[in-house]
């Protein structure tokens, strides 16, 4: 499956997640991002993916790449104002992604990317804010 599909599937299932208002980025954040009252960065994901990869388990004896058989692993980065913002954000994703049927396959959690524990501080952006990087993986076999 072509990741340009994969990676519109994945970004409509964000944007119909209503308490992020659409606010879904892919691979670029603007500069001027919405804000609350009070001057504070509003909640927002970012997604990064890439094309599809094969896999070297699933080749055949003649050791060649099997181009019908497609492992895809996007990130999201849920990014807020706050700690507690970047991990709300991520439960909402992650409630949303997890199991989500993308094509004609499952998007999972991935088993085998790295974790992060607590939301990490973007002091180089301006105004700084906490991302949590959530790992992902959907394989066509």
């Amino acid at each position: 499956m072509d990741a340009t599909l994969l990676d519109a599937q994945l970004t409509a299932t964000l944007k119909a997640i209503t308490a992020l208002g659409g606010r879904i980025y892919d691979g670029y954040v603007p500069e001027k991002l919405p804000t609350d009252a009070a001057g504070y960065i509003l909640p927002y994901v970012l997604t990064l993916s890439g094309i599809t990869a094969d896999l070297p388990q699933e080749r055949d004896l003649s050791g060649q790449a099997d181009t019908t058989v497609h492992d895809w692993a996007p990130q999201t980065n849920c990014v807020g104002p706050t700690p507690g913002h970047a991990r709300a954000c991520a439960q909402l994703v992650a409630q949303s992604l997890t199991n989500t049927r993308i094509g004609n396959h499952w998007l999972k959690p991935d088993p085998d990317a790295f974790r992060v524990a607590t939301p990490i501080l973007d002091n180089q952006a301006t105004p700084a804010r906490f991302y949590l990087p959530l790992q992902w993986r959907l394989t066509t076999n």
